[in-house]
């Protein structure tokens, strides 16, 4: 027995019906219930949506409208209360049609129902609605869920110091999470893979089978460079995506699912694509120099589909400027309220229209328009799309480089030093200066005093990468550690008059080079970045 009565709501134009649904919900029961009757269409609809109530019986007929068009007018307006159809006799054939399209929980003939059925079926109703709620909340929960593990999991995050490229992009999970995910896999300065894929199937075991084919791409880029280091070179695309194929085959068989993808290699120095499509969307490549775009498709099948697939890569030059988009297809299979789909050439016009836009701004120009043409409704599946520009300008090469690991040690220092004056006296065209040469050293070497006391705490034990590169001009040294994470930003000036005895090492680094920068790599890794140019700044003496 509930605690409170059952709120029940009548719709009905006839007195003596009223009479008798009174009659029997007030027959001896275990449940009570608190009737509430109006006799009208239009009241009938406004006391509907008030939300007062735990079920409505509605009658057929009411007046010149129907019992079937008020449930269509509260379930549009909003209304989430159960109703019941109340019928006579003659409308009960045209109201078992009217209940099955309007989704009505159950319909009473009013010369068979008896007290009983009638209270029966409005607890049927109460708790079928209870369900449906309860699986409504799981579907939301399996929605955040399956959100969660797309940011977390299956989209990686793209660099942002590239030289020669640049990245952007968005994955917005559907209303049902899909199996979309994308991947960066950098190699060198030059090379770097991009990964784009979609597993078959909705909800969260598609998120999780995602995330399972992403994390098999590094995992197999590692074992083949591990099982072919004898010749010295990286596994190619079509390698890789073998060993995925391969990996996965088995498990997708007996899940009866599939995962279609672009897994592509840039190489900036070759300016050359290498490709494999494995039943992916066709990706777009503008060209630059020719002001057109290309479409770029394989022929191979999804992995999972066939034991027997040979996968196959591609190769595409380009040029400065040249941009690609890769998607999924939710992007183009999107549709309006028109039920027109978005297509493969109006994203390719929207390319054209836009191809001097960055590629963040790119990609949320796609992402806009296509949620602008499709409204909420017409957006069916998850929306991916990554966007590659290829600088204008190549990235410089250095004319040198060297590198030297050390452990945090002040012991470590003095190798260190010498390390960088070395470099600076074999390598730099035209020569540093004595100066410059002194200065940059000392900048380095408070750098690494700077990790070794605050990023590692004081240990002794981990370790420090410095990379050296020679340009025309001007020398580059780069500092790596795996330590705390350092804001320049907060630290304060030094005070000279020796009131506070930090901020001088950065003061120094600041005032020993010629430009400095600060950044966290993909992997995690504290980078600080000095540049020390021939000609350069004059170290000026302390205040």
């Amino acid at each position: 027995m509930s605690e409170r009565p059952i709120r029940v709501l009548l719709i009905e134009d006839d007195p003596g019906d009223y009479d008798i649904v009174r009659e029997y919900l007030a027959a001896p029961t275990d449940e009570r219930f608190d009737l509430e009757w109006v006799w009208t269409y239009e009241s009938g609809v406004e006391r509907a949506l008030s939300g007062e109530h735990d079920a409505i019986l509605v009658d057929y007929r009411l007046g010149a409208k129907t019992g079937a068009e008020l449930v269509n007018e509260i379930k549009a307006a909003g209304c989430k209360t159960p109703v019941i159809f109340f019928t006579g006799a003659k409308a009960e054939e045209a109201a078992d049609r009217a209940a099955l399209k309007a989704g009505v929980y159950d319909y009473l003939s009013k010369e068979l129902v008896d007290p009983a059925a009638l209270i029966r079926s409005i607890q049927f109703a109460i708790e079928r609605r209870k369900s449906e709620e309860a699986a409504q909340r799981l579907r939301e929960r399996e929605l955040e869920i399956g959100s969660r593990i797309q940011e977390l999991l299956l989209l990686g995050k793209l660099p942002d110091n590239l030289e020669g490229a640049s990245l952007a992009g968005f994955l917005r999970a559907s209303q049902q999470v899909d199996g979309d995910f994308w991947g960066f896999f950098g190699h060198d300065p030059h090379r770097f893979d991009i990964l784009v894929g979609d597993v078959m199937g909705k909800g969260v075991p598609a998120a999780l089978l995602a995330a399972g084919a992403k994390f098999l791409f590094p995992d197999c880029i590692r074992r083949l460079v591990l099982t072919g280091k004898t010749f010295a070179r990286l596994p190619d695309p079509e390698e890789i995506v073998a060993a995925v194929h391969y990996s996965l085959l088995t498990q997708l068989h007996e899940l009866e699912t599939f995962v279609t993808f672009c897994y592509a290699r840039f190489d900036l120095e070759a300016r050359q694509l290498v490709f494999v499509d494995a039943g992916h969307m066709p990706t777009i490549h503008y060209s630059a120099e020719t002001g057109t775009v290309n479409w770029l498709q394989g022929d191979n099948l999804p992995i999972g589909v066939s034991a027997e697939e040979v996968y196959a890569q591609r190769c595409v030059p380009f040029g400065r400027g040249d941009l690609f988009v890769f998607y999924s297809d939710g992007i183009t299979e999107a549709k309006s309220q028109q039920n027109e789909l978005f297509g493969r050439e109006r994203l390719a016009q929207l390319v054209l229209g836009n191809v001097d836009l960055n590629p963040q701004d790119m990609a949320d120009r796609i992402l806009q328009d296509v949620q602008e043409f499709a409204g909420r409704d017409g957006i069916r599946d998850d929306l991916t799309c990554l966007v590659v520009r290829i600088g204008k300008e190549d990235p410089a090469k250095p004319l040198a480089e060297a590198g030297l690991e050390v452990f945090s040690r002040p012991g470590e220092l003095d190798s260190l030093r010498k390390f960088v004056d070395w470099f600076c006296v074999t390598h730099s065209q035209p020569p540093l200066t004595e100066h410059e040469r002194t200065t940059l050293v000392l900048a380095v070497s408070e750098a690494t005093a700077n990790i070794l006391n605050h990023a590692y705490w004081g240990a002794r034990n981990r370790r420090v990468t410095v990379h050296a590169m020679a340009f025309p001009g001007e020398v580059h040294v780069d500092l790596a550690d795996w330590g705390r994470r350092f804001d320049p930003e907060q630290v304060p000036p030094p005070a000279f008059d020796g009131s506070r005895a930090n901020g001088f090492g950065v003061y120094i680094i600041e005032q020993c080079v010629d430009d400095h920068r600060y950044y966290r790599d993909e992997l995690g890794r504290n980078h600080l970045r000095l540049i020390r140019r021939s000609g350069g700044k004059t170290v000026p003496a302390p205040p």
